[in-house]
């Protein structure tokens, strides 16, 4: 093949889009993605490891004046949540010396003026980013009447302890997922 052949066969190949077919899912750090008004870049990419083949992931999202948390649990459909750390001193006094004292917290939460409910428990394998080696993390997952709005402390070692709010998220309020320069 003379070089206008391979000029030629090179000017109709075209190269993949890095940009087509991307969706939430596929999200890693340094990419952006748009939600409620506002551009995000992701900072961390995580996975919980919960044992039996059962893994979720989280993306920790900023903006110029916020942080969130973009959680994915696969099962049947993907199931999304977005939430925020939120201070464990706006929980009752009592909840928080009960955790701190070895014991688990009540069934039901009182909490900003909803009612939430044990949903689930359970401990994971935290890997941050790309990790080889996870953190051991226990959490209590509690939700409203509505399944809309959810409450999560998590424990990480003996007496170290977060609390984050949040709502069920679709996959449809996120836009605009772009790679970084770099990817």
């Amino acid at each position: 093949m003379g070089l206008k052949g391979l000029f030629n066969r090179l000017k109709n190949t075209k190269a993949p889009d890095p940009i087509t077919g991307l969706s939430l899912k596929d999200i890693k750090k340094g990419y952006l993605v748009d939600y409620d008004l506002k551009s995000w870049e992701v900072v961390s990419a995580n996975r919980y490891d919960w044992g039996g083949g059962e893994v979720s992931y989280e993306w920790q999202l900023t903006s110029h004046d916020d942080t969130l948390f973009l959680e994915r649990e696969p099962d049947d459909e993907d199931y999304w949540c977005v939430s925020r750390k939120i201070p464990l001193n706006r929980l009752d006094d009592t909840i928080i010396q009960t955790l701190r004292n070895g014991g688990d917290p009540p069934d039901t939460i009182p909490f900003e003026g909803k009612t939430y409910h044990l949903d689930e428990t359970g401990g994971a394998l935290f890997f941050k980013d790309d990790a080889r080696e996870g953190k051991e993390i226990f959490k209590w997952d509690y939700c409203d009447d509505s399944s809309e709005f959810y409450l999560t402390i998590e424990q990480w070692g003996e007496r170290d302890f977060e609390l984050s709010a949040g709502t069920r998220a679709h996959e449809y309020q996120f836009s605009n997922v772009l790679p970084s320069s770099g990817q």
